[in-house]
């Protein structure tokens, strides 16, 4: 079954197994606004079943979490060693992406947008493809050159799904023109990438397109020892280009992402996922997270995304998303990610909030917008621009065996210079080589993104038990929670107060005091490169907030920050081959 169209929005007025409205929703439910009705008539036709969401506890302004309203502690503080607060609970896959996606070109800023020469760009630890898709679709208009894009990861549940993405995209605009719409698979990209099930059609358009390239490649390195890595470069009508590198093994394990786990059923995959985003142990985690979203109807949208696992706006009908996901499910036993995985973690929270949606809360909604306008772009510049992805599945440290070094005008790695990775000095080290050396290109970099050194810092100078500058989060949060904070130490005020510390900690003195510890000046010596003064390419502070206290918007900005996965110290810094 195909799934109905997002754009235009549909009514809200459906349900399983009766009538479908198929005019348009252009009016939302006044009180939730999280659904879309054609009229009257159909909004009062929905109630008994939209008043579930509408009228839910999450929705009362007062709500609170249950522990907090049965007077007892939370989970994470009985002394249960199994629900430390800080520990994640399932498996730890990490298929989506946790900071916000970046163009790693910026041209604009750089060569400018009349570049008239071809680029090559490497992500060196890539995790999923938000990165790829947002570099790609920000290209200027007028930029006709071919683009190389080396793609690596050491994960290779990450790399299969990347290429499979890459090779539904590839094929698909390998159609004529009449048979494919842009905007569809744009929508079909989305549920690949992030929904938990997806429909027949989409499960058999990924099949007739991507298992047949996989399996004449699996035929024939059927001979060849287990071990050995083995390339295969597919070529496009589009001028594109795709080289993936495999041992021979691998090769058999991308087919698996294309196929749904034998006796999994889509009532089976709903269990195995409800056993970690719904553990009835880990209530308490997510009632904590959801006592800091913004709004009301922000806890009812995030509620409905671990309940259906579908990226959808709220109102929209789920009818037809009866197969699981083969990309995520790769066992009929697990869900692959922990429970606090959100799609919305990889991408920019300030343009997915400025997202036009008539159905202003709803969260997913929104996001699904922001994404089908993205994907859209991404997949519109791929089929004009000659692109080269290669994709690798190696440590990052490894790429020298694999890529040509001083050829790349952008090195993106993640945050593998956090120190519990490669660390700055290391990462440094394997991967600056490949940049053009400042002679050939003086805008050539490495991007690195740091997600810990903030809180590091705190912790080692103490910041962060001496409650320094609490006074200034009583500005942002109501009143109440400042006594809550002080009366009830086990109270969910105390812990949505203790949870916005980052928000307002002195991020550019603390990260001061990570570099010097970790001697970015020795580091930069040693390896030939400089720290860019001015960022030209990333935000050297994507998700911190971006307004004062008193001007206009602050307050709503603090919120949503502070209802996000991110901490608000997240930096990027970037990095020049000095000779």
């Amino acid at each position: 079954m195909q799934s109905i169209p997002v754009t235009p929005p549909v009514c809200a007025n459906w349900k399983d197994g009766g009538n479908i409205c198929p005019r348009e929703g252009t009016h939302a439910c006044r009180d939730c606004k999280l659904v879309l009705y054609c009229g009257r008539d159909c909004q009062i036709e929905h109630w008994n079943e939209h008043k579930k969401s509408c009228k839910s506890s999450l929705m009362k302004p007062d709500w609170l979490p249950a522990w907090d309203r049965e007077g007892r502690d939370p989970a994470w503080a009985r002394g249960e060693a199994a629900t430390n607060f800080f520990n994640s609970f399932g498996m730890e896959k990490h298929l989506w992406g946790n900071t916000p996606a970046m163009d790693v070109l910026q041209l604009h800023k750089n060569e400018g947008i009349a570049y008239g020469k071809d680029l090559a760009i490497m992500f060196a630890a890539s995790g999923d493809l938000r990165n790829v898709v947002e570099t790609i679709q920000s290209l200027p208009d007028q930029f006709d050159q071919q683009v190389k894009l080396t793609i690596n990861d050491k994960d290779f549940s990450v790399v299969a799904r990347n290429v499979v993405l890459l090779l539904f995209a590839l094929t698909s605009l390998d159609k004529e023109l009449e048979q494919i719409s842009a905007e569809s698979l744009a929508e079909s990209l989305i549920h690949v990438w992030y929904s938990a099930m997806i429909t027949e059609d989409i499960l058999s358009r990924l099949q007739s397109s991507v298992k047949p390239l996989i399996e004449e490649v699996c035929q024939k390195i059927s001979n060849k020892s287990p071990g050995v890595s083995v390339g295969k470069t597919w070529s496009f009508k589009s001028g594109s280009t795709l080289r993936l590198v495999l041992k021979k093994e691998d090769w058999a394990r991308v087919l698996s992402f294309l196929e749904v786990p034998e006796h999994l059923s889509a009532s089976g995959a709903r269990a195995v996922r409800h056993a970690i985003v719904l553990a009835p142990e880990r209530q308490d985690y997510r009632e904590r997270w959801y006592f800091k979203d913004a709004t009301p109807s922000m806890r009812v949208a995030k509620q409905r995304f671990r309940e259906d696992g579908l990226l959808l706006p709220f109102g929209h009908p789920r009818l037809g998303f009866n197969c699981p996901n083969p990309t995520i499910f790769q066992a009929a036993d697990s869900w692959p990610l922990n429970d606090q995985a959100n799609p919305m973690n990889g991408w920019p929270p300030s343009k997915v909030r400025a997202t036009p949606y008539r159905a202003a809360e709803d969260l997913y909604g929104r996001f699904f917008s922001y994404l089908r306008t993205t994907f859209t772009a991404f997949i519109k510049r791929v089929a004009t621009v000659k692109m080269h992805f290669e994709l690798f599945n190696v440590d990052a440290m490894e790429l020298y065996h694999l890529a040509e070094k001083g050829v790349y005008d952008r090195v993106e790695t993640s945050n593998i210079s956090d120190v519990a990775y490669l660390g700055t000095y290391g990462t440094i080290r394997c991967l600056s080589p490949f940049l053009k050396p400042p002679q050939i290109s003086q805008y050539a970099t490495l991007i690195t993104i740091y997600m810990n050194a903030v809180m590091e810092a705190a912790r080692f100078s103490g910041e962060l038990e001496a409650l320094k500058g609490f006074e200034d989060i009583f500005d942002y949060l109501p009143v109440e929670d400042g006594l809550g904070f002080i009366v009830n130490s086990q109270g969910a005020k105390t812990y949505r107060v203790w949870d916005a510390r980052a928000l307002i900690l002195d991020a550019d003195t603390l990260f001061g005091k990570y570099m010097t510890k970790l001697e970015f000046h020795r580091i930069a010596e040693d390896l030939r490169v400089k720290m860019k003064e001015h960022n030209t390419i990333g935000d050297p502070w994507p998700t911190r907030l971006k307004l004062r206290l008193g001007e206009p918007g602050a307050k709503e900005e603090f919120l949503y920050a502070l209802s996000s996965s991110f901490i608000g110290a997240e930096r990027c810094v970037e990095w020049k081959r000095t000779e």
